[in-house]
C-alpha cells in the first residue's frame, strides 16, 4: 500500500490568489455598500445575462429576468449612454403559513447596467417583457447613425 505524503507547509510569503481574490471581493462589497450600490454575487442580488444588438438604426438588449412581473421592472439611460436595468421579487407569502418545509424564495433584487454602442434617443424606447425575457428597443439618434465619411 502507497504511503501517503503530508503536503509541505507553505512558506510566509507564499502568495495564494483565491485569497486575495476574497479580499478584493470583500473590499469592494464594502465601498459598494458604502455608495448604496447593488453589486454582482451580492446576498439576493441578481446580475440578468444580457445581449445588445445593433439592428438596423436601433439597439436591441435583451434580458433574462423571469420569474418578475412587468410592474417590478425599471428601466432609465443615463448620462454617458448607460442603460440600467433594476427590479425587485418580493416574497410571495408575506406572513409565515403552517406546513413549510423548506421557505428558500424571498425578496430578490436584479440590477445591471451596460454602456450601450451609440447614442439612443431614449425618449422613443420601447420595451417588452414575455416569459421571462425582456427586450429593449432603443433607436439611435441621428449623429450615431452617421458613422463614416465618403471619399470623393
Amino acid at each position: 500500500m502507497a504511503q501517503r505524503q503530508m503536503p509541505e507547509k507553505r512558506p510566509e510569503s507564499f502568495w495564494d490568489p483565491m485569497e486575495e481574490l476574497q479580499n478584493i471581493q470583500q473590499r469592494l462589497s464594502r465601498i459598494m455598500g458604502e455608495m448604496n450600490m447593488p453589486m454582482a454575487g451580492s446576498l439576493n442580488v441578481q446580475t440578468p445575462d444580457v445581449d445588445v444588438v445593433e439592428k438596423g438604426n436601433n439597439v436591441v438588449v435583451t434580458a433574462d429576468m423571469a420569474g418578475l412581473s412587468k410592474n417590478d421592472i425599471h428601466i432609465d439611460v443615463r448620462e454617458g449612454n448607460i442603460l440600467e436595468i433594476s427590479a425587485e421579487r418580493r416574497m410571495e407569502h408575506e406572513k409565515e403559513e403552517k406546513g413549510f418545509i423548506r421557505h428558500e424564495r424571498g425578496y430578490t433584487r436584479f440590477f445591471r447596467s451596460v454602456r450601450l454602442p451609440a447614442e439612443v434617443d431614449k425618449s422613443k424606447a420601447k420595451a417588452t417583457y414575455n416569459n421571462g425575457v425582456l427586450e429593449i428597443t432603443l433607436p439611435m439618434t441621428e449623429k450615431a447613425k452617421a458613422k463614416g465619411i465618403p471619399v470623393s
